[in-house]
């Protein structure tokens, strides 16, 4: 095709099909400009339609422009949309169809590019189109149809009358033309009519064909012929005879000859077409044959069929074969494709004929039809036509579906057509089916009757004759049906069928046919047992018949195999593999050849889906693996390995054709196993020679070529994980070790690497073949397109180091040079620059990997080909990368810093498409980032050398695009860099380098740079818009380019206003507003005030007010950055601004935001609630983040308010003036502002800034400047009357900052002196608040250093003036300062300073004025201490009033040491009530006790009234009540408080409503049935396990599980089922715990929520609410006479020392699991879930810890190691702190836990405080700490995990001393208890073990002496073996 006409064409049916499918408010106006612009305005303007006629119009010539949009038009018509735009195009349309059988063509050369030609084109397009319309909008256009067949008609009529009278030539030629046009115009409107012949109703198609066939009348037939006849004898030579002659031989040449034929076919298939929407529905029909859908017996949808219709449809096609059996002699002296057409016209008339049979058998006669598929049958000329014989062999299978007792006969036809040895291919596949469908009507004995017969036909010494005839059974008889005549007229030798074969030719094809039909016929029945018996059947005749038959059956069989079982499947691999054997062994090819052709079919058709995949992919990968299994055979001849490796050849094709379609490379699924048997695989490969330098290798190279690129690496990505290579325990990399071999091998290794010849001799005969095995994978696949999987090899730990390193780096070097090879032809499109640089960007991850080893390969990869292909750096996709990566790098680096402990291994960038997987080493980290910075710097200015102006404009683009994702802003490497590089001189800029550099000055391009820059930005959001679908956008017209509209600013202003008022009642409502929406409205308004000159005063308060508004880091960060714009561009806003920025800053004040929220407190951890739950460092970090989100805003804020101070100093007045406002407002809500540890930095900064203002202020008096003075002093002292803040989180460059700023502020301090002449009161006391608050600040450094720097002294560069003990001698003297500046102030310097001199005078102060301390809780502790004091009678009656402290403390003012003072018991009891039940719950134990002393009955009423309102409460309570009742384990020895417990108790249950009552009764009964079983256990002590066991199960089937039940332990979830099979005896000498699982569903409340739901539960008698909810399994071990409550008591400290580390954020890991001691001797105890002993470790044969660790989560390298030891750190860190304060005794490896994370955890508390096993002190240690806990540590100690672990273990510690009087009060409670941990010391001992009389850096050393105590302690490893000679714990 003409390529200029072929594009216009193509143009124009785009543009019409785009018009078509615009939207309606478009297309009209498009469609109609098609229209006038290209078709015949004449014609639209005659639109005879529109007048209600059909009227002809004359046909004038149509030129190539009109006929071409025509086309396009009538393409398009069917994807119209709008009913308006069809109508217009059918009725425009209808004009030119109307004429198309005349239809005329200007002469143009296109024309001959339209297919088939333009007259058929014409009327088929025309006809097509007004058929879709009619179909898809209900547009009849029937008339036009039905006018253009009148026309047809009349122009037939006329040519009748005409041919009969004329006689002259030229009239003669001219009347030929137009019968030659108008038939070809009737063709192409049957072919369309076909095509969418369900527009009309059964009634109307039959009406249709009729009219058709009237046309096509004989007379009109033979004018069609005579017509064709004239034109080839005419010798005429004008133009039009010549194209229409052309035209002729152009339908002969593509089959179609052109005659009355041809139009007899179409008119068939119209009858098919109409016919086949009789027997089904439109939607079936679709893409599919008739026949075909009737023989797959689907049922169809079809209304009501007239009989009339068919009947006539029947006679129709009935004529029509008269017709052909008519001229059937005529027939065969035509030519080929005339032939063809006859028979495709009578394939469409007994297709029309069968649809007819289908619907109404008695409208057709089955006996003639059977007969003309009989004849048709007999006829090897009409069955070689594919079209016919499909059509036949369907009928055939149809019509004995339809008539059962024409089966037999039929199932004889077709095996004897099949013998006959005249069809092939095609033709014997729908033979094959069609038998195997007509068999399935019989029965499966037919079938194998059938199968059996074609069988024997194979047999070598049996003729075709006599297997057929033996075969068929007399009740198969063809000769039984009447009316055959299949091979009537042949002599009858005796059977049912004779048929002679001659020839070897004709033998063989019979042969094939015969093996294709029986795989089809199996195929088809889709049966695994015929498809068995098929398959033995053929495997049976290999060697028996001939080569070429065993060929077709081997390469059929394999199409047969994926029908049938795995079991056939197997045998017939098996086959192939024995065949093939032999086949090299004998050189037959033809074999072979048959044997490859089948697996490659296996190959391309078996998907992954198969159940047979995994089978074939196993047996080819062992294949190759299998051969030449020879090991260490010196003798093993050179023929058997040229064997081995011909037979591996045979196998590549096949592979690669599996693996290339399936994409094994990109395969999730794929096992471990799989992938070793393809690594084996490719060993084997290189074990026998097959190489790119070797013939045999480049022989095979395609193959080998797609393996390697479907391959993964020959190492995984497990393999970093391993300690040890797997390559010296690899069979297959030994097979063939010889010393020959080896020395062959070594010496084509050596040639590959020449020079690595010393490392390769050295190297042993495996690691030789596998460096082989890896250069064979990976330069193929380096030559296909990927070089950057040889990183993977370093992997692998045997190339970490030594010989094998520096060989596979040399390795490395080939791939990248093979690479570089194919890329710099420049020939590939796959090595082009683009795909280099996604190579490129790869192997820049590489760099980055977490194995030096990788990166060095890496950056030696990196280096060779940026050096080669610079233009590689020059593209996004790499240069990105590189800069994405060095901000990951960067990043990770800063972790280090700002999440202190904690350690990110993934990092991910979507910009630079790169992920890396990063070491928890950091210094490896900052290596990482060093080199590949270094190395960056090197490659970007190289390639800015050679393309500067592109890569700096890549640079420009990458800084253009950022997120604020971060504390740290848009601040990144990344960035940086890019900016650095982007401002180099290039070197091959020539005049700049000749610039002589003056000094030391530095010239650079920065300049232009930014300026370039700036210009793109310009443009790049000139016209940035937010989200049109805002609706307050309409307010604003935001398509005016930026600086546009100079002078329309008053509109523009209007709008703008009207925009940002409507955007900040948006805000001010809290509604969601899209970052980028707030932006770009943001940026346009601040556009429009750098150019205005008026006083925009509604435009400036919105700019301020909506980022206030919304008030997040992001909105206040936008915010300043355009407040700082507009000042820049335009001066005059600035102090507009600034008052709207101060005055906004006010409202955060009373509206009590950010920094000023005083709600957003931080507690005491002992005012919370207390959980037994695992460490939640998740939530942690929620917290973290919550309060940065807060204060953020105003240090943003702060950073800007100093800056531009420090900018306008000296400047206007009023400005200093709003300063000095803001200043004033600000220090006095500081004073009720938060109390978070993060608001520390944020407050200071206040302060600093509030000193600078003092400092430089000219506006203020000298008493002013006092009495501002005095403000700033007031709001930083304000600080200090919190409790002392360590930090929340572990951000170190927060607290390095907060250190530095207190600094600051001291210096600050020293800038400002009082001022005044004569030192007046006023003054003096300043001058106390300055020194009080210096020597503050000087503790609170101390303090934060201690914590910043746990293991030494700060750094020099921290100023820090320590006084140690005298900073409290300091400090003492002021307290009456403190006292009047804030009581609390003074009350916290006694938690502050260990001096009792300042807790006397600070409690002096309280005995004096105890009403103006009665907010401060901390208070009272100082005015009571431990007993009720003798000096404090007065000042007892203000605890009425006083605010109340934490729970454990007012319990404590329960103890006899208070003498039951009425003040203090009240107080006591109100700080109790003000409690929520979810925080006093925790301290159930200790409530009990103190009902001891409870003399006037406080604590019981206390209890009775919780109890009446929370179930759980009172449960608990009962429960603790009953197990303190007995002194004893056997409930035999009364406890003294047991009369009152009992009272309470009675006094709870009687209180209880009805409802509660019965969950009461219901929950104990429960409880108790389960507590029991472990009593009923107690006869069994000595029976066998497996006897417990059954015994536990059969009394755990006893329990029903009642609606609402819990497990004590588990009070926050009910019961809802038990693993009855879960029940587990456990060990024990003279009890019978034992264990089971609960399934548990718990709210996600608190329990408060949890109570109320188990009380509607239980109200309804109904399951619990779905909704917020969880269900988890749960097991716990049951206990009956073994007291738990010291092991509560443990657990219970261990959740308070949870809730300090979580005071202070601090990443430390404690699971205290709920024990709960239900009565004496009794109770539940939570099983630690996926943990296991450590003793049960040992057990397993594992040597220690570490191996362990290894075994469980791979090497040191592995990131599962490095996060399970990074878990391990922060718990051993925590337990060890605690184990030492609580004196945790009994710590061997049983009571010692690891579970699934890495974390330790301990267990068995049962040796606490006071005492050791056995009274004998093994254990001296602090706590345990062995070799092999150290080992998982890092092994040294200075290894960065090891300095982890005692950094955590000083900060517990630390954290934990300032809270050592409530944690004494838990134990001080229980004292009395009985426990025998307890001695009457042991709280003494208890508070000395947290020294606290050393300051915190002593307490510092002195934790770390207890770490290297323990780690040194000899008595623990003695302890341990005590317990494997006593007990069997391994250790």
């Amino acid at each position: 095709m003409d390529n200029s006409s072929s594009i216009r064409q193509k143009a124009l049916e785009r543009i019409a099909a785009f018009s078509a499918t615009s939207p309606a408010s478009e297309h009209n106006s498009d469609l109609q400009k098609l229209c006038r612009g290209g078709l015949n305005h004449r014609r639209q303007a005659q639109n005879g339609l529109a007048k209600g006629g059909l009227k002809s119009l004359t046909a004038a010539p149509m030129n190539i422009k009109e006929f071409e949009v025509l086309l396009a038009l009538c393409k398009a018509a069917p994807l119209l949309e709008s009913h308006e735009s069809a109508e217009r195009l059918a009725e425009q349309l209808s004009l030119y169809l109307l004429d198309a059988h005349m239809q005329t063509f200007l002469p143009s050369p296109f024309l001959r590019d339209i297919e088939p030609s333009p007259a058929e084109a014409l009327s088929y397009g025309l006809t097509t189109a007004l058929l879709a319309l009619g179909l898809n909008h209900e547009i009849h256009v029937a008339d036009v149809l039905w006018g253009y067949l009148n026309n047809c008609a009349a122009a037939t009529s006329r040519m009748a009358i005409h041919g009969n009278g004329s006689d002259d030539g030229s009239s003669e030629l001219d009347e030929a033309l137009h019968v030659v046009t108008l038939t070809i115009s009737i063709l192409g409107f049957l072919d369309a009519a076909a095509t969418y012949a369900n527009y009309w109703t059964a009634a109307e198609r039959l009406e249709l064909i009729e009219r058709v066939k009237r046309i096509l009348s004989e007379s009109f037939l033979i004018s069609v012929e005579t017509a064709f006849s004239v034109l080839r004898n005419s010798n005429s030579s004008h133009d039009s005879v010549k194209e229409c002659k052309r035209y002729v031989r152009h339908y002969a040449a593509i089959g179609r000859p052109l005659g009355a034929m041809l139009l007899q076919r179409s008119l068939m298939w119209l009858l098919v077409a109409a016919s086949s929407l009789l027997v089904a529905d439109i939607e079936s029909l679709k893409g599919n044959d008739i026949l075909d859908l009737l023989m797959s017996g689907n049922s169809f949808a079809r209304g009501e069929v007239d009989f009339t219709t068919v009947e006539t449809m029947a006679d129709i096609a009935c004529d029509e074969m008269s017709l052909l059996a008519d001229g059937a002699d005529y027939l065969r002296l035509g030519s080929a494709w005339q032939q063809r057409l006859a028979f495709s016209v009578k394939a469409a008339a007994l297709t029309s004929y069968l649809n007819c049979a289908m619907l109404k058998e008695d409208a057709s006669d089955l006996d003639s039809l059977m007969l003309w598929l009989e004849e048709a049958l007999s006829d090897p000329i009409q069955m070689a036509d594919e079209t016919l014989a499909s059509v036949v062999l369907r009928c055939l299978a149809l019509v004995a579906k339809l008539s059962p007792n024409l089966a037999p006969n039929i199932s004889q036809m077709l095996p004897r057509f099949i013998v006959q040895g005249g069809p092939l291919g095609h033709t014997i596949t729908v033979a094959s089916t069609t038998l195997a469908f007509v068999l399935h009507t019989l029965s499966q004995d037919a079938v194998i009757t059938t199968l059996y017969t074609l069988g024997n036909v194979l047999s070598s010494n049996t003729t075709t004759e006599k297997a057929l005839a033996g075969g068929i059974t007399s009740e198969a008889s063809l000769d039984s049906h009447p009316n055959s005549t299949f091979y009537g007229g042949r002599q009858s030798t005796g059977s049912s069928i004779s048929l002679a074969i001659s020839g070897e030719e004709e033998t063989s094809v019979v042969y094939g046919n015969v093996v294709q039909a029986i795989c089809g016929i199996a195929t088809s029945c889709d049966d695994p047992k015929i498809t068995a018996l098929a398959q033995s059947m053929l495997l049976q005749k290999i060697d028996k018949v001939s080569r070429s038959i065993d060929g077709r059956i081997i390469s059929e069989a394999a199409r047969l195999s994926l029908t049938g079982g795995p079991l056939e499947f197997r045998s017939l691999l098996k086959l192939y593999a024995r065949l093939c054997h032999e086949g090299v062994l004998k050189g037959n090819e033809a074999l072979l050849n048959a044997i490859l052709k089948g697996r490659v079919y296996l190959s391309a058709n078996l998907s992954k889906e198969s159940p047979l995949y995994e089978i074939y992919l196993e047996y080819l990968l062992e294949s190759i693996i299998s051969k030449g299994d020879i090991h260490q055979a010196n003798g093993a001849r050179e023929s058997d390995v040229d064997l081995a490796a011909r037979e591996i050849a045979q196998l590549l094709q096949p592979v690669a054709i599996l693996m290339s379609k399936n994409d094994m490379a990109k395969d999730e699924t794929l096992s471990e196993e799989i992938l070793s048997l393809i690594r084996d695989a490719w060993f084997n490969i290189a074990v026998h020679g097959f190489a790119t330098s070797t013939d045999r290798g480049k022989r095979y190279i395609d193959e080998l070529r797609i393996m390697a690129i479907h391959s993964r690496p020959l190492v995984t990505e497990q393999r970093g994980e391993q300690n040890e290579s797997d390559i010296e325990l690899n069979t297959v990399l030994r097979r063939g070790n010889s010393n020959d071999h080896e020395a062959a091998q070594k010496k084509r290794l050596t040639a590959l690497i020449p020079d690595k010849v010393s490392e390769v001799k050295g190297l042993g005969y495996r690691k030789v073949i596998f460096l082989q095995a890896a250069y064979l994978v990976e330069t193929l696949r380096a030559n296909a397109g990927d070089c950057t999987m040889a990183l993977k090899y370093f992997l692998e730990p045997a190339m970490r180091t030594g010989e094998m390193a520096r060989a596979m780096e040399s390795i490395n070097v080939a791939v990248i040079e093979a690479y570089l090879r194919k890329t710099l032809t420049g020939t590939n499109p796959k090595f082009s620059a683009p795909y280099v640089a996604k190579q490129l960007a790869s192997i820049f991850s590489g760099c980055c990997y977490r194995i030096e080893r990788v990166q060095q390969a890496a950056l030696a990869s990196a280096d060779r080909i940026i050096q080669k292909v610079p233009s590689a750096l020059c593209q996004k996709a790499s240069l990105f990368a590189l800069l994405e990566l060095l901000s990951l790098m960067w990043t990770s680096c800063l972790e280090s810093e700002t999440d202190e402990y904690e350690w990110k291994s993934s990092f991910t960038s979507a910009r630079g498409k790169v992920t890396i997987d990063l070491s928890d080493d950091y210094d490896l980290r900052r290596r990482t980032l060093d080199n590949l910075y270094t190395r960056a710097k090197v490659w970007v200015t190289a390639v800015i050398g050679t393309s500067p102006l592109d890569v700096k404009g890549l640079l420009q683009t990458y800084l253009s695009e950022y997120d604020d994702d971060g504390a740290y802003g848009h601040i990144s490497l990344g960035r940086s860099f890019a900016s650095q590089m982007g401002s180099i001189i290039p070197s091959t800029d020539q005049r700049l380098g000749a610039i002589n550099s003056h000094g030391k000055l530095n010239i650079n391009t920065a300049s232009d740079f930014v300026a370039q820059y700036t210009t793109r930005q310009e443009y790049r959001y000139a016209e940035a818009l937010p989200d049109q679908d805002a609706e307050w956008l309409q307010f604003m017209n935001l398509n005016e380019r930026r600086g546009s509209a100079v002078d329309k600013t008053g509109k523009q202003t209007d709008d703008a206003a009207t925009v940002l008022a409507h955007l900040e009642a948006r805000a001010n409502e809290r509604k969601y507003i899209p970052f980028g929406e707030s932006r770009d409205i943001l940026r346009r308004a601040a556009a429009l005030l750098c150019r205005t000159k008026k006083d925009e005063c509604a435009i400036v308060h919105h700019l301020v007010n909506i980022p206030f508004s919304i008030f997040t880091k992001q909105s206040i960060n936008r915010g300043i950055s355009l407040w700082l714009g507009v000042i820049n561009e335009n001066p005059q806003m600035e102090p507009r601004i600034l008052t709207e920025i101060v005055q906004q800053w006010e409202n955060t004040i009373h509206k009590r935001l950010g920094i000023f929220n005083a709600r957003y407190m931080h507690p005491d951890p002992f005012f919370l609630k207390e959980e037994f739950a695992p460490s939640d460092r998740e939530a942690l970090s929620k917290q973290q983040q919550a309060a940065r989100n807060i204060l953020t805003p105003h240090m943003r804020l702060l950073f800007f308010l100093s800056s531009h101070y420090n900018a306008t100093r000296l400047g206007s007045p009023n400005t200093e003036h709003i300063f000095l406002r803001l200043l004033a407002a600000t220090l006095n809500g500081l004073k009720n502002s938060t109390g978070h540890p993060l608001a520390r930095e944020v407050r200071f900064h206040v302060v600093l800034f509030g000193l600078k203002v003092l400092r430089y202020s000219t506006a203020l008096t000298a008493s002013s400047r006092n009495i501002v003075k005095g403000q700033i002093l007031s709001a930083a002292l304000s600080w200090f009357s919190f409790a002392p803040r360590w930090s929340f989180g572990g951000n170190r460059i927060q607290l390095l900052a907060e250190v530095r700023l207190l600094g600051d502020v001291s210096a600050a301090l020293k800038d400002v002196p009082a001022l005044g002449q004569n030192p007046t009161p006023f003054l003096r006391e300043l001058l106390k608040k300055e020194n009080l608050l210096v020597a503050l600040i000087e503790s609170e450094q101390t303090r934060l250093s201690v914590w910043l720097f746990p293991m030494s002294e700060p750094p020099r560069d921290i100023h820090l003036v320590n006084h140690g003990s005298k900073l409290a001698e300091v400090v003492a003297p002021l307290v009456h300062t403190a006292w009047v500046e804030s009581p609390s102030l003074a009350i916290q310097l006694v938690s502050r300073f260990s001096s009792e001199r300042i807790r006397q005078e600070v409690r002096s102060l309280l005995l004096s004025s105890p009403e103006k301390a009665l907010s401060v809780p901390e208070a009272v502790q100082v005015l009571l201490g431990g007993s009720l004091p003798t000096d404090a009678s007065s000042q007892l009656k203000h605890l009425l009033y006083w605010a109340p402290v934490n729970p454990i403390t007012a319990i404590t003012y329960f103890l006899p040491e208070y003498c039951n003072d009425p003040f203090v018991i009240q107080y006591a009891m109100r700080a109790l009530e003000s409690h929520s039940v979810d925080v006093t719950f925790f301290y159930v134990p200790q409530i009990v006790q103190t009902l001891r002393f409870d003399a006037l009955g406080y604590v019981a009423r206390y209890v009775v009234e919780t109890a009446q309102f929370s179930q759980l409460f009172a449960h608990q309570i009962i429960w603790n009540m009953k197990a303190n009742a007995y002194k004893d384990e056997d409930s035999q020895i009364p406890d003294d408080i047991k009369p009152t417990l009992d009272v309470v108790m009675d006094r709870i249950v009687t209180k209880f409503s009805a409802v509660d009552k019965a969950f009461f009764e219901k929950e104990f009964r429960f409880f108790d049935k389960v507590t029991n079983i472990s009593g009923l256990l107690k006869p069994f002590i000595k029976s066998p396990k497996a006897v417990k066991k059954q015994k536990i199960e059969e009394e755990l089937r006893k329990i029903v599980v009642e609606v609402g039940v819990y497990l004590p332990s588990n009070p926050d979830g009910v019961v809802i089922g038990i693993d009855r099979k879960s029940g587990k005896p456990l060990q024990s000498h003279a009890k019978a715990p034992y264990m089971a699982t609960f399934r548990i569903k718990k709210s996600k409340g608190d329990l408060e929520g949890t109570d109320n739901m188990l009380e509607e539960a239980n109200k309804n008698n109904n399951a619990m609410p779905q909704e917020n909810t969880i269900e988890i399994w749960q097991s716990a071990i049951f206990k009956v006479g073994d007291d738990c409550r010291q092991d509560v008591l443990a657990l219970q400290m261990i959740a308070a020392f949870r809730g300090i580390f979580n005071d202070v954020g601090l990443d430390v890991y404690v699971f205290p699991n709920r024990v709960t001691a239900t009565a004496p001797g009794c109770g539940v105890i939570d099983v630690l879930p996926n943990s296991i002993s450590r003793d049960m470790v040992g057990r397993e044969a594992v040597n220690g810890l570490y191996d362990y660790f290894v075994s469980k989560y791979g090497n040191e390298d592995s990131l599962r190691f490095q996060e399970a030891r990074n878990n391990f750190v922060k718990s051993m860190a925590a337990y060890s702190m605690i184990s030492f304060l609580l004196q945790f005794k009994d710590r061997h490896n049983g009571n010692i836990m690891i579970d699934d994370a890495g974390h330790i955890l301990h267990i068995d508390f049962g040796f606490c405080f006071d005492i050791a096993p056995g009274g004998v002190k093994f254990e001296r240690a602090p706590f345990k700490l062995t070799s092999e806990m150290v080992a998982v540590m890092g092994g040294r100690t200075d290894h960065q995990a090891f300095k982890w672990f005692e950094e955590l273990c000083v900060k517990a510690f630390l954290a934990s001393r300032q809270h050592t009087e409530k944690l004494s009060q838990i134990v001080l409670l229980m004292m009395q208890s009985g426990l025998p941990c307890f001695k009457p010391e042991t709280i003494q001992h208890f508070k000395e073990r947290f020294v606290l009389e050393k300051s915190d850096r002593e307490a510092a050393d002195f934790m770390r002496f207890l770490v290297k105590k323990s780690y040194s302690s000899y008595s623990t490893g003695v302890y341990d073996q005590f317990q494997q000679l006593t007990n069997g714990i391994p250790y």
